[in-house]
């Protein structure tokens, strides 16, 4: 085949839409003669790609996670009766695991729940519905604050009455569950409330005590605005555009 520079971007697209690695040397030992042609007619490989709207950091960083092959491994651990709740699964060394970690990633589902709707799945269900101990409980109070959600009572009701049901049944007070969480209870009893404008003066204030501010720094310092961003925004690549910052 005689490549154009109109078909050479338009393969690139389809690639990258498809989820293929687009990186030099893995998309030369499928395909010399694209990117031959690609180097050829935009002066270099990297020209093309930027040309057919991709950008080549994203390129050379292309994930091995897609939100496909991660709800393709939870339909098959489901049809194997394997236990799919977040204390469980991150505790596998298998794929499954490791698709866990790679599902709460923003640019794929944010969280885990959304990914096991994703994949048709009732995430309450999933809760109630697993075996539950003290440590098990602390766990997923721990995760659930890390990820910035709400840890008041009557939130955690809503969002998973089979952890707070646990919570009660093994702690005997919803504040003693997190006391053993380590989690200070007066001070998750009640949930900021987030806005796309608090969201964003939040940023603000946060890249002015950080001289380069990541998503990785907002999680770990700000879990609850971490989460808001996530809610409101899709990403933090999203929301820092929006930031202007």
């Amino acid at each position: 085949m005689v490549w154009d520079k109109d078909q050479i971007l338009r393969e690139l697209r389809r690639l990258f839409k498809k989820g293929e690695t687009l990186s030099y040397n893995a998309l030369a030992a499928k395909k010399q003669k694209l990117v031959s042609a690609a180097a050829y007619h935009f002066g270099s490989y990297r020209n093309a790609v930027q040309q057919a709207g991709i950008e080549y950091a994203d390129v050379l960083r292309r994930p091995r996670w897609t939100k496909q092959n991660i709800i393709q491994l939870i339909k098959t651990a489901k049809r194997k009766g394997i236990d799919l709740h977040w204390a469980a699964v991150t505790k596998r060394r298998d794929e499954l695991g490791k698709a866990a970690f790679a599902a709460i990633q923003p640019r794929l589902f944010g969280s885990w729940d959304r990914a096991l709707h994703a994949a048709g799945l009732d995430a309450e269900d999933v809760s109630i519905y697993r075996t539950w101990d003290k440590a098990s409980v602390a766990f997923d109070l721990r995760a659930r604050a890390a990820g910035g959600d709400a840890m008041n009572s009557g939130a955690l009701q809503k969002d998973d009455p089979g952890l707070h049901a646990a919570a009660v049944r093994y702690f005997g007070k919803y504040d003693a569950a997190l006391r053993a969480a380590k989690l200070d209870p007066a001070k998750h009893r009640a949930r900021r409330h987030w806005t796309k404008e608090s969201v964003l003066k939040e940023l603000k204030l946060a890249k002015k005590s950080h001289k380069t501010l990541t998503d990785s720094i907002i999680r770990k310092s700000n879990p609850s605005l971490h989460g808001a961003v996530v809610r409101l925004f899709g990403s933090f690549k999203a929301a820092v555009k929006a930031a202007k910052i």
